[in-house]
């Protein structure tokens, strides 16, 4: 009688599970000081402020968006402000004991006629650990 093989053995499927672990253990810590994320992390928390100060300038004549800082603090952002009636928004935080400063600027410039913002230009400092959107 000839037997059909139906599948892998057991033995097929503990190598694949033992080398799929030992990639995993060698691509994991790779990742985990990976600065540039960290980063992106500061650049996102900027972006609920970004929609405040978007939201006022359309709906209503206030020039005012002090309501639109933010002192939500994680593990690497140490908060996110908009103090000045342009609308530019600031935000920062540390990575790996680097201090990161990053500032939304929108386009063209909040005034008393022109309250439409097109776009929104990102820059911040170091400029090697920031993200391609916020090299300026």
């Amino acid at each position: 009688m000839k037997r059909v093989q139906q599948g892998f053995t057991l033995i097929e499927l503990m190598i694949v599970v033992a080398i799929i672990g030992i990639l995993a253990a060698i691509a994991l810590p790779a990742y985990q000081d990976y600065a540039k994320a960290k980063v992106s992390e500061i650049v996102l928390a900027a972006s609920s402020a970004r929609t405040c100060v978007s939201e006022i300038a359309q709906s209503s004549s206030s020039t005012s968006f002090s309501s639109c800082a933010s002192t939500k603090v994680t593990q690497y952002v140490t908060g996110v402000g908009s103090t000045d009636t342009s609308g530019v928004i600031t935000t920062g935080g540390s990575v790996s004991g680097t201090t990161i400063s990053v500032t939304l600027t929108p386009s063209p410039s909040l005034s008393a006629t022109a309250r439409d913002i097109q776009t929104w230009t990102c820059t911040g400092t170091p400029t090697s650990l920031m993200p391609g959107s916020c090299r300026g």
